[in-house]
C-alpha cells in the first residue's frame, strides 16, 4: 500500500506556449472524436428512419394489394382448382415481374398455404408464429425486416434480407385469411443514402461552426493560463532565490558568530582547568569545567551539522554526490549502513540538485529517527526529463497512518515543496519490508 504524500502534480512546469499547444491538440482530438461519433450517429439515425419509412410504405402497399386479392380467394382456389389458381397468378404476375413484390403467400388459419408464387408450396402446411396467427379475423398489418429463416422460406433464402408484411383479411366467403408479401429493400437503401446525404453535412457543418466559434475562446483561455503559469514560475523562482539568500545569511551568521564564539570557549576551557587548584577543594570546579567542555564540543559539532543542513556545500557537478556521501557517513555514525548509487547520466541544474539533496537529507533523517533500520540505499537517477530520488531502508516499514503521525512534519513540508515545483513525493512499503521514499520532479524546475 502506498501513502501518497501529495496529489499527483504535473511532471513539468509551465513553458511558454505549452498550454496553448496542449489545448489546441486536445481540442483537435476531441473535435475528431466528436465528428466520428456524430457521423456514426447520423448513419444509425438514417438507417432507422429509412427502415421505419420503408416498413410504413410496405404496410400501405401490401394492405391495398391484400384487399384486392382477398376477393379472389374462393372455395375452388382452396381446393386447388387450376383455373382459380391461374386467375390469382395472372393478377399477381405483373407485380412480381415488375419487382414491386418479390414473393406472395396466402395463408389459411391452419397454416396451409392457399396460394404462393412458388407453386411447390401450394397446399403445404407450416407452423405459424403467434404474431401471424393473431392477425386471423382482423384487418391488422405487421411488417419487419426478414432474413428468410423460416421453414416456408427454404426456396428464398439466397435472396438476402427482404421486407416482410403480413395483412389480416377475409376471403370471398367471409372466412379469415392472412396475406403475406415480401418486398425488396432497394427503396429503403436508397432512402437511407438520401437521409445520410442530407443529415450528415448538416450535423457536421453545425459542429464545424461550433468548433470555429469555440476555438478562439479556448486558445485565449489557454494563453491566459499559460501567462499565469509563467508568472507563478517567476514568483516561485524569486521565492527560492530569496530563501537561498536567507539561508546563506543565517549560515554566515552562525559560522562567523555563535560557532566561532563557542569554539573559542571550548579552546579556553582547558586553560581554565589548568588554573584550578589540584586539591580536593577544587574537584567540583574541575568536574564542572570538564562537563562544560564536553557540552561545548558537542554543541559546536551539532551547530556545524546544522550549518551544513541550512546551507549545504556546493552541489554543482560532483558536489551533490560528495554532499550525499557526507549525509551517508553521518548515518553510519548512528549505526545505519548507507550505500549511495548515482546513475552515470545523472546531471541537473543547481535548483534540481538542491531539491534532490533535501529529499535525501529528509529521507535519511526519517530513517534514523523512525525506521529502526540497519541499512539504507540512496539512488539518484535521471529518467528522461525527470529526476528520481529514492531512499530505501530495511526498517519497520510504513502504513497509512505513518505520514500523519507526529514527527513527520518535515516530510509533509518537503512533499508540499516538491508538488509546488511540479513533482510528487511518495512513501510506500518495500517489497521485502522497510520503506521506500521516492521523489520525482522535473530536472528543469522552473522555466521562465
Amino acid at each position: 500500500m502506498s501513502s501518497q504524500l501529495t496529489d499527483d502534480g504535473p511532471t513539468s512546469t509551465g513553458v511558454a506556449g505549452s498550454v496553448v499547444r496542449h489545448a489546441v491538440v486536445r481540442f483537435a482530438v476531441w473535435s475528431i472524436i466528436a465528428m466520428i461519433v456524430i457521423s456514426i450517429a447520423t448513419v444509425f439515425i438514417s438507417q432507422r428512419l429509412a427502415r421505419e419509412e420503408a416498413l410504413e410504405d410496405a404496410q400501405a402497399r401490401a394492405g391495398g394489394i391484400a384487399r384486392g386479392v382477398a376477393d379472389l380467394v374462393t372455395g375452388p382456389l382452396k381446393a386447388g382448382d387450376e383455373q382459380a389458381v391461374a386467375r390469382v397468378s395472372s393478377i399477381m404476375e405483373p407485380r412480381l415481374r415488375s419487382g414491386a413484390l418479390t414473393h406472395v403467400k396466402l395463408w389459411a388459419p391452419d397454416g396451409t398455404i392457399i396460394w404462393a408464387d412458388e407453386p411447390s408450396l401450394i397446399g403445404r402446411q407450416f407452423p405459424l408464429e403467434a404474431d401471424v396467427t393473431s392477425l386471423f379475423g382482423t384487418s391488422d398489418v405487421t411488417a419487419e425486416l426478414s432474413n428468410l429463416d423460416k421453414p416456408e422460406n427454404a426456396e428464398e433464402r439466397l435472396e438476402g434480407e427482404l421486407l416482410e408484411v403480413y395483412v389480416g383479411a377475409y376471403d370471398s366467403t367471409g372466412r379469415p385469411m392472412v396475406f403475406e408479401a415480401y418486398l425488396p429493400t432497394e427503396g429503403m437503401e436508397e432512402k437511407e443514402k438520401e437521409l445520410i446525404a442530407e443529415l450528415l453535412p448538416l450535423s457536421l457543418g453545425g459542429l464545424l461552426i461550433f468548433q470555429i466559434t469555440v476555438l478562439p475562446l479556448a486558445v485565449s483561455l489557454a494563453r491566459r493560463v499559460d501567462r499565469a503559469q509563467q508568472e507563478r514560475a517567476k514568483v516561485l523562482r524569486h521565492g527560492l532565490l530569496a530563501s537561498d539568500l536567507e539561508r546563506r545569511r543565517i549560515a554566515q551568521d552562525l559560522h562567523d558568530g555563535v560557532i566561532q564564539d563557542l569554539a573559542g570557549l571550548g579552546f579556553a576551557m582547558p586553560i581554565v582547568a589548568e588554573q584550578l587548584p589540584s586539591g580536593p577543594e577544587a574537584a567540583d570546579a574541575r568536574e564542572a569545567v570538564a562537563h562544560v567542555s564536553t557540552v561545548l564540543s558537542r554543541d559546536v559539532t551539532a551547530l556545524r551539522s546544522l550549518l551544513t543542513d541550512i546551507y549545504p556545500p556546493n552541489l554543482e557537478g560532483e558536489g551533490l554526490v560528495a554532499a550525499v556521501e557526507e549525509l551517508a557517513m553521518r548515518a553510519e555514525d548512528a549505526q545505519v549502513s548507507v550505500s549511495v548509487e548515482v546513475s552515470p547520466d545523472f546531471h541537473a541544474p543547481l535548483d534540481a540538485t538542491r531539491l534532490a539533496y533535501r529529499v535525501v537529507r529528509e529521507g535519511l533523517r526519517n530513517v534514523l529517527r523512525h525506521a529502526r533500520a540497519t541499512a539504507a540505499q540512496v539512488h539518484l537517477l535521471r529518467n528522461g526529463d525527470d529526476i528520481v530520488v529514492r531512499v530505501v531502508d530495511d526498517g519497520r516499514g510504513v502504513d497509512e497512518n505513518t505520514v500523519t503521525a507526529p514527527g513527520h512534519l518535515g516530510l509533509r513540508l518537503l512533499a508540499d515543496t516538491v508538488q509546488d515545483l511540479g513533482g510528487r513525493l511518495d512513501l510506500s512499503p518495500g517489497a521485502r519490508g522497510g520503506a521506500i521514499l521516492e521523489a520525482v520532479f522535473p530536472a528543469d524546475l522552473i522555466k521562465t
